[in-house]
This record gives C-alpha cells, sequence and structure tokens, in this order.
C-alpha cells in the first residue's frame, strides 16, 4: 500500500498572508480598493508561484454597480483524467472581500489564508513527483457579501448575497467545461470545500450560542451535534461541518471527518450538522426561514445550481460566525482584527483545518508517487556511482597535487641555497 505523508500546516506563512493581504477592508468603494487590489494580486502571484494554471474571473454585478467589474482568482492543478469523463473534479472557495465596516481577519481572510496554505502543500507534493488523476480547483471569490439576483427569472437565494459564486457557477463553469471537456463532462465531481469565518476557537463556558428562534428546530435536526455542544458547556471549541445528508455531500463530509479525526489534536473537536434537504428553494417558507442561517456561504450556489438535478456537492467549514464569542460582536464589525482574532490558539485551530482538507483533497484527488524526496530515486546512490564521483574527484584534484609538489621542491631547492651562503659568507675581496 502506497503510503501519502501530509506535512503539517504552516501557521508563520498562514499569520503572514492575514497580517500582510487580509487585516484590513476589502471593498469596492474608492477608499479600500487599494487594499482589495492588492489583496487579490497576492492571491493570483501565490496560485502562479506554486504551479496553478491562474486566471481571473471577471464579471459585473449590476446590483451593485452598473459601471464596475469584480473579480474573482481561480487556480486550477490539472490531473491525468483531465478533459475526460473519468476526471472527478475537487474544489476548494473562499471569499476575499469584506464588508466597509470590518477589517475582515476571520471573515474571511481565514479561510484565504487556510485555502493558500492547502496549495503550499498539496503542489509541494506535485513537485516532489505526486501525480494526480483528478484535477482541483481552487477560487478566492469575490463579492460574496454583496450583490442579490432578486427580480431574476431563475433567482433561487433571493435573501444572500454571494455574487461572486454565482457568477463563476453561471459562467465561468459552463464554459470552461465545454471548452476544455466537449462531450465528455464529467457526469459528477467530487464537490467543492467551502472556507468562510473559520479561525474563531472559544473555550469559555458558553461561548457558543445557537439562535434562541431555531433552537427546537436545532435539537430536532442534530439532535448528536446539540448533545455533544450542551455536554461541553456549550463551549466555541469545535469547528462546524455542513452539509445536505440526502446528496453526495454526506460523501465528502465523512471523508472530511475521517481525515480531521485522524490527525489528533482532539481539543480541536469537529461538529457534523447534516441538513435534511436537496434544493432550499423548494422548501416552504417555514422551513427557509429555519434553515437561512445554513445557505450563508457561497456552498450555498453550489447547492441551488442547476448543472445537476441535485446541485452540485459542497460542504461548508465554519466556526459559526456571529454565533461564537468574540464574532458575537465583531462579525462585520471593526473588532474582527489582527488584535482580537489573530492569537495563537486560533491560528492552530485553523492549521488543523488546512491539514485536515489537505489530507482529503489529496485522497480524492487520486494520487500516485510518494511526494517524498528522501526516496531511493533523488538520495541513494549506487556503488558505481560513488566510484564515478571518488574518480571525478581525484582527476579534478591532480593540477592541484602537481603544482604542489612544484612548489615543495622549489622551496626546498631555495632552503638549500641560503643554507650553503650562511656557511661560506662573502662580504666582498680579502686582500
Amino acid at each position: 500500500m502506497q503510503i501519502h505523508c501530509v506535512k503539517s500546516a504552516d501557521t508563520q506563512y498562514m499569520k503572514t498572508s492575514i497580517r500582510n493581504y487580509f487585516s484590513n477592508t476589502r471593498h469596492h468603494e474608492p477608499e479600500y480598493k487599494d487594499y482589495k487590489y492588492a489583496a487579490k494580486e497576492y492571491i493570483y502571484g501565490e496560485f502562479f508561484r506554486y504551479g496553478l494554471r491562474t486566471e481571473y474571473h471577471t464579471f459585473q454585478e449590476t446590483s451593485v454597480s452598473s459601471t464596475d467589474y469584480f473579480q474573482s482568482v481561480i487556480g486550477i492543478a490539472r490531473g491525468t483524467n483531465f478533459g475526460t469523463a473519468n476526471d472527478r473534479i475537487i474544489g476548494l472557495g473562499a471569499h476575499y472581500d469584506t464588508v466597509k465596516e470590518t477589517k475582515g481577519v476571520d471573515d474571511n481572510g481565514a479561510g484565504v489564508a487556510a485555502m493558500l496554505e492547502v496549495v503550499r502543500q498539496l503542489t509541494d507534493r506535485n513537485r516532489n513527483g505526486v501525480k494526480r488523476k483528478n484535477t482541483i480547483i481552487f477560487v478566492a471569490f469575490d463579492l460574496e457579501e454583496y450583490g442579490s439576483c432578486r427580480g431574476a427569472l431563475d433567482c433561487k437565494l433571493p435573501n444572500v448575497p454571494l455574487a461572486g459564486s454565482r457568477h463563476f457557477l453561471k459562467e465561468w463553469l459552463p464554459v470552461w467545461l465545454s471548452i476544455n471537456y466537449g462531450n465528455a463532462i464529467p457526469p459528477e465531481m467530487h464537490g467543492v470545500i467551502i472556507l468562510d469565518t473559520m479561525m474563531e476557537y472559544n473555550t469559555s463556558a458558553r461561548s457558543q450560542m445557537i439562535p434562541p428562534q431555531i433552537l427546537p428546530a436545532f435539537q430536532t435536526a442534530f439532535p448528536d451535534a446539540y448533545a455533544s455542544i450542551a455536554s461541553d458547556n456549550f463551549r466555541g471549541d469545535f469547528l462546524n461541518l455542513i452539509y445536505r445528508k440526502p446528496t453526495n455531500d454526506a460523501y465528502l463530509a465523512a471523508e472530511f471527518l475521517t481525515s480531521w479525526k485522524k490527525l489528533g489534536k482532539a481539543k480541536y473537536e469537529i461538529e457534523s450538522l447534516p441538513l435534511n434537504l436537496i434544493k432550499f428553494s423548494e422548501k416552504s417558507s417555514d422551513e427557509k426561514n429555519v434553515l437561512i442561517n445554513f445557505m450563508r456561504s457561497d456552498h450555498g450556489n453550489f447547492w441551488e445550481s442547476d448543472l445537476n438535478v441535485q446541485g452540485l456537492p459542497a460542504i461548508w467549514l465554519t466556526d459559526s460566525a456571529n454565533f461564537r464569542g468574540d464574532m458575537i460582536k465583531c462579525y462585520h464589525h471593526e473588532c474582527d482584527n489582527l488584535q482580537v482574532m489573530l492569537t495563537d490558539e486560533n491560528i492552530n485551530f485553523l492549521g488543523k483545518t488546512a491539514d485536515a482538507i489537505v489530507t482529503t483533497m489529496h485522497k480524492l484527488s487520486e494520487p500516485s508517487g510518494s511526494g517524498i524526496k528522501d526516496d531511493s530515486s533523488h538520495n541513494s546512490i549506487s556503488a558505481g556511482g560513488i566510484f564515478g564521483i571518488i574518480i571525478a574527484v581525484i582527476v579534478l584534484q591532480i593540477p592541484l597535487i602537481v603544482a604542489c609538489i612544484i612548489w615543495r621542491r622549489n622551496k626546498s631547492k631555495n632552503e638549500q641555497k641560503r643554507s650553503s651562503e650562511f656557511e661560506n659568507p662573502s662580504y666582498g675581496n680579502n686582500q
């Protein structure tokens, strides 16, 4: 059996990314555009640096601006099945924009930093010899916080923004599939993992809130999760794994859950929240009122996609945003900043999430090759190779040896001459 080692997250890399590019407002209004542009360019540069096929998806959202253009950043690692019906594509997405009232460290600098760390680890294995059957797509979405499809005939989620992923699914993805797969578009994909507001780790009692208006429904829908949270005195020390139980989301969720548990670090917990729905848009008004808090990120557009009768598989990883600890008051406010959010505990929590994503995507990409350089093809040298190296070293040293011999011979002659002069001194003619 081939064993694929996964290194642990580089938390310093994630910290640096957040500090330098995701610690201030990334909004489309003029006074914030420069920082948002720098964040976008950094994502593009990192995707490109790590060997991804990198591009922008440029789109307009008239509900936000009739003149401005917006850009998501896309990076692609092609598998050997690329362009064929056998390609089981897997994706990872996180939005990089913010509302204008926040610095956006947890929402969603943390998600982008984790995604870049996953890119770093997976492409490191690629450079060290791993070949993958399945294609991986990474997307940093613009305009998750803004935009509305309200009024459009095909509007599925009128009460949430999520413009960037909506345009991605309607404009970029169908065209990309048609160009690259033609009539061999894969009938299934492994799905996409969405990262949004996912860094707060809080061990204080009653730091985890469940909205009172949905508490009875929460207890009914997720009895195991509720019992677990309650038994821990409602501490916000876990990651939420949200998915649709009756769909292929469940397979992706199960793989992620297995990866999480294998990593250890048991103090960083996880709770599974499997929803009993296929399409949110097909639920009654009362059901929608309960479920709307589970539709607040880009996974919602994948669930509602018309590209498949059940939508596209997606899971959402989150700390629950404004229902936990500091984020109860800091969500979409100024205190979602470095001073409050970028703690060692939070970044280590984020690191475990990144490692679990790496393990999950690595497996689902169907890799071959160890991805480790210290195997025989890289570090072992045959006896013939060693003998050749010895001969080469000797040959290279011959000129130096000859020069040394000549120098010592000349030195010896000079010393003999000086000794003779000392024993038989001549100070001029004797008369």
